[in-house]
């Protein structure tokens, strides 16, 4: 059996992570890509399993799963940010707001972008 490397990713679920809608009256489930390890291993899945979003109230179900789906992005643009903020960023000021403007998108998303219909 392989044991998974003890990595930085190891420490999280890997990015890119994605919103898969079941029906109008289920849950959207938010699932992380695979490690390449995984991948091998579970080569017909949706990834890893990290959250359902219900429809308690219906109007944010899709928004919140869309946020949810874009916290790997947040987290980046906001490391990013600091790092630069700080003065301690090799990156340039434009790729600094391209990271931000992707996670603000990302986190926006009510749907169709960022929440994937293969129910």
């Amino acid at each position: 059996m392989k044991v998974l490397a003890k990595t930085k990713q190891a420490e999280k679920s890997p990015a890119p992570w994605r919103a898969v809608p079941c029906g109008d009256t289920k849950p959207i489930y938010i699932y992380s890509a695979y490690s390449e390890e995984e991948k091998e291993r579970f080569p017909y899945s949706n990834g890893r399993l990290i959250a359902a979003v219900f429809d308690l109230s219906s109007y944010s179900q899709k928004s919140n799963a869309a946020l949810m789906a874009a916290a790997p992005e947040l987290l980046e643009a906001s490391q990013a940010a600091l790092e630069f903020l700080r003065g301690n960023s090799v990156h340039s000021k434009e790729h600094i707001i391209q990271l931000l403007e992707k996670a603000n998108k990302s986190a926006e998303s009510e749907g169709e972008e960022k929440i994937h219909d293969e129910s």
